[in-house]
């Protein structure tokens, strides 16, 4: 399948920014409402240390997640017309990742309580859904195809 340029350009250069701000607001989201995992409250239940990121890693996480998303997407979008069932099938594929694997690889390895990690998987599953849907929409918009 070949993509069409310039909509692959105009593609990515909304995408990247759209998914960046969507991440970025639905973690305000999450702290506004109390939704948002307490790290101390994570550090205790967890035995590990309490660390805050500084904004410019949490920044280049939320781009090079954005970046990963679009990738992801560009490659396994099949058919024209399809696209909001891509950018889902994007954003599950993504979360199997950051949700269930990131869990697992933590408890295990890192050797901390598995409760507090399970109940953020449902809001990164909530997150990811919403990105994949923005993808699928944005490509609709964009025209990727000759």
């Amino acid at each position: 399948m070949r993509y069409h340029a310039f909509a692959l350009r105009r593609f990515l250069l909304f995408a990247l920014p759209l998914l960046v701000l969507a991440m970025a607001l639905f973690n305000f989201a999450l702290e506004a409402f109390g939704l948002a995992p307490d790290p101390a409250l994570l550090a205790r239940l967890g035995g590990a240390g309490s660390h805050d990121l500084p904004g410019w890693v949490v920044l280049g996480t939320w781009c090079l997640e954005a970046l990963g998303l679009s990738a992801l997407f560009l490659m396994i979008h099949g058919r024209q017309g399809q696209e909001i069932l891509y950018g889902l099938l994007t954003g599950w594929i993504a979360w199997v990742f950051r949700g269930p694997l990131l869990v697992v690889a933590v408890v295990g390895l890192g050797g901390v309580k598995p409760g507090p990690w399970w109940s953020m998987t449902f809001s990164w599953f909530v997150l990811y859904s919403l990105c994949g849907l923005l993808l699928g929409s944005l490509a609709q918009i964009a025209g990727l195809w000759p």
